[in-house]
């Protein structure tokens, strides 16, 4: 993977094209976000940016809206084009060649891309079906002691698994990086079932916590999130960041979904029956659902690319999972419960198919 392109979810219109299909046709099961799309303030304000002057390089009203809402000072933010951004920024600002990077995994595909391409030797603590997916925390602990790691990515809750771990659990992996940081990507949090607030853990001064805006207020368009963490991390990733990186429509989309809380807690209880009513439903079809804490599935169906083709052919597109090492695995978002009957159908016919 670090050698080659990242995988992620979403729809790729040259794929669409060889079956035949628009986007617009297309129900996306494979992008991680809000359900209920964008809040119409936020399209709104989007649709009210200036387009013909530079954006503020700064992101200053966003980084403001942010302090006062996390209680931190502004020199603690970074906001950045997609959580994506901040991911590579701050591996090349903390890893050099030959330092040692560890990662839990299966996860999120980036964390390696930048990581192998600041030169690090990268390890991996790696969770298992056999366990559910849940990490070993003595286990963990005695590896970070162990390696020493200068940096270390921890999704949470976890992407594809949808593990989410304990803040004692988080607080005793973060007192033993005291040699490196410790960067807590929550970039779904907000759309779990029951969130904890992981800003205290910035007291420790070797955490740093990523979140990115496209999940929960539905922005993957316009790449939006940020970074909070102890200045001397911020300015070192700053200093590396392109001018202009975050355009005028993603900041102007950006302070208006701050304003809107409303529009993520009714997304939270459509996740939250369309969910269980998936869970059911999959179950009744034999398959084997992790259980997940947040907005997205992750199903045992055997031949995940197999069962991925023969849905996208029915007009439905859903992540396999052979990218994060789980062949036999497929991910599916949490729509609205009108498109989940919509997957249930498809899918009981692809597995009465073979």
């Amino acid at each position: 993977m670090a050698h080659g392109k990242t995988v992620h979810g979403g729809l790729d219109e040259a794929e669409l094209r060889d079956y035949g299909l628009l986007p617009q046709d297309v129900l996306d099961f494979s992008a991680n976000i809000n359900p209920l799309g964008p809040s119409p303030l936020v399209r709104q304000a989007a649709a009210a940016a200036d387009l013909s002057s530079y954006p503020d390089r700064d992101s200053l009203a966003i980084r403001e809206a942010l302090a006062e809402r996390l209680g931190v000072a502004i020199d603690h933010l970074l906001v950045g084009n997609g959580s994506t951004e901040l991911i590579h920024l701050l591996a090349r600002s903390r890893l050099r060649t030959g330092d040692c990077c560890l990662i839990f995994a299966p996860t999120f595909g980036e964390y390696e891309a930048a990581a192998a391409a600041s030169g690090a030797e990268v390890h991996h603590l790696a969770a298992t079906e056999a366990h559910g997916f849940r990490w070993p925390i003595e286990e963990a602990v005695g590896t970070i002691r162990e390696l020493q790691p200068a940096l270390v990515f921890l999704c949470n809750p976890n992407n594809p698994t949808g593990l989410y771990l304990s803040r004692d659990a988080v607080e005793q992996l973060a007192a033993v990086s005291e040699h490196g940081l410790l960067l807590l990507d929550d970039a779904y949090a907000s759309l779990a079932d029951s969130p904890w607030d992981a800003t205290p853990l910035l007291g420790n001064g070797n955490v740093a916590i990523l979140r990115s805006m496209t999940k929960d207020h539905a922005l993957a368009g316009v790449r939006l999130g940020y970074l909070v963490a102890q200045p001397e991390v911020i300015g070192g990733a700053r200093a590396l960041q392109h001018a202009w990186s975050v355009n005028a429509v993603a900041q102007a989309a950006g302070l208006a979904a701050l304003r809107d809380d409303d529009h993520v807690a009714a997304a939270r209880a459509v996740i939250r029956e369309a969910k269980a009513y998936l869970c059911a439903e999959l179950g009744a079809l034999g398959l084997a659902v992790s259980p997940s804490a947040t907005n997205f599935l992750l199903v045992k169906v055997g031949d995940g690319a197999g069962v991925r083709r023969a849905l996208l052919r029915r007009g439905l597109a859903v992540r396999h999972c052979a990218s994060f090492g789980l062949p036999e695995h497929i991910r599916l978002a949490v729509r609205v419960r009108e498109d989940c009957a919509r997957l249930v159908g498809a899918l009981r016919e692809v597995l009465a198919d073979g």
